[in-house]
């Protein structure tokens, strides 16, 4: 119990610094560039997030997974010379589109600095998070991933203030995280465990990457375009004030991510003989965190974007409410998802819950931005995590009751 708690303060505080890193600066940016401005820079920290997917192409999910299951410091530096080619193919793909989706979306205001946040983001695909999480090392997160964030918020606050230029964050965002995650790749990617790096193994290692990749993608297409939707058909002050309520909601779902992190490696341990247990640790402790941070972004989210980012642009109250609901299914889905699903290979389910929340979820929050109803976006955004989690509880059951078969949770990924 003792070396969990370790791990969980260590993967939930790495985490957390890289999430309230951007919190440093964003506030000063909100009241630098406006209502129009503000919804046009978050619109690009969307697009940034769903290039960061594209980069990554599924290595976020399935990533972990292989690593936390290697048995050799070889194997795992294999996985990521493996890793570091599919991401460097996919990022010529990924990176012009999202500076030509930010350019697109985006009206005159801040137009630039857009594009920059949106280029800095995906670039972010690079980040060994994942590799770190696979092998159990919250050192490592807190090194490569979160201090450099932190270190590109910080150095660019005073800039910043003193000049006016909003383009120097997304400028220092890349000066600070690209060479570390450099860093990472040499230290870790070692000369002798190169593996095959003929073009047939790099398109082998790309068709296996294609259904986690679906998936995430898919997932994204929901959860990352409601800026860009509301941002699209809203007025600039509603559509300021939806990005205000989902920034809220993202700070939120990184603890979401934090708490799954720090829970991953130990529920999958092969060596560990109460695999119910842990299982069931890690639902409750998720179940905990919904209902606790649900709540918070219902009743504060107003308040607290009014404070954080300008009472011009706070968030409304039903919006609020909305992702508050939406933050309490994405919780109780993500061990479903990591611990149960993925693990055991329903690969399948897992996409075809994506897929439904994302049918459901794009058509409400297209016909609310059509309407100018930030509530109905909004909705969009909670129906889609409330029908995901609904077409994964039975099969995630099911596979928990299956916990203690023999083979049971040991497809390869």
């Amino acid at each position: 119990m003792r070396s969990l708690m370790l791990r969980l303060a260590g993967f939930t505080g790495a985490p957390i610094l890289s999430a309230l890193a951007p919190f440093i600066i964003l506030p000063v940016i909100s009241r630098l560039v406006g209502a129009e401005g503000w919804a046009n820079f978050s619109a690009g920290q969307s697009i940034g997030i769903l290039g960061m997917v594209g980069v990554l192409f599924g290595w976020g999910i399935v990533g972990p997974v292989r690593v936390a299951r290697a048995t050799s410091q070889q194997d795992r530096a294999v996985i990521l010379h493996e890793s570091i080619r599919s991401r460097l193919l996919t990022s010529l793909i990924a990176v012009p589109a999202a500076a030509i989706a930010t350019y697109l979306v985006c009206g005159p205001d801040y137009r630039i600095e857009s594009i920059a946040i949106a280029v800095a983001m995906t670039l972010g695909g690079f980040t060994p998070a994942w590799f770190c999480i696979g092998e159990g090392n919250p050192r490592g997160l807190m090194i490569f991933d979160a201090a450099p964030k932190l270190a590109a918020s910080l150095v660019g606050l005073p800039i910043v203030v003193s000049t006016g230029q909003v383009l120097w964050y997304p400028a220092l965002l890349l000066l600070f995280t690209v060479p570390v995650f450099a860093v990472h790749a040499r230290r870790t990617a070692h000369g002798d465990a190169l593996g095959d790096a003929r073009p047939r193994a790099l398109r082998s290692v790309m068709r296996t990457l294609v259904p986690t990749a679906a998936i995430d993608a898919t997932g994204n297409a929901y959860g990352s375009t409601a800026i860009p939707i509301a941002t699209a058909g809203l007025s600039a002050s509603d559509a300021s004030a939806f990005a205000s309520a989902d920034r809220a909601y993202r700070i939120g779902t990184l603890a979401v991510v934090a708490v799954a992190n720090a829970f991953q490696a130990w529920v999958l341990d092969p060596h560990a003989h109460d695999v119910r247990r842990r299982h069931l640790g890690a639902i409750c402790a998720h179940l905990a965190l919904g209902l606790l941070g649900g709540a918070a972004i219902a009743v504060l989210g107003p308040w607290a974007t009014g404070v954080l980012f300008g009472a011009d642009v706070a968030a409304q109250a039903v919006p609020s409410a909305l992702f508050g609901i939406a933050f309490l299914c994405i919780s109780l889905a993500t061990p479903l998802i990591r611990n149960l699903l993925i693990p055991a290979g329903r690969v399948r389910t897992v996409f075809a819950a994506t897929i439904a929340a994302a049918a459901v979820g794009l058509v409400i929050m297209v016909l609310g931005s059509a309407a100018g109803s930030a509530a109905i976006v909004s909705l969009g955004v909670a129906s889609s995590e409330f029908v995901a989690l609904a077409v994964l509880i039975v099969p995630a059951a099911m596979e928990f009751r299956r916990l203690n078969t023999p083979g049971a949770h040991t497809q390869p990924m």
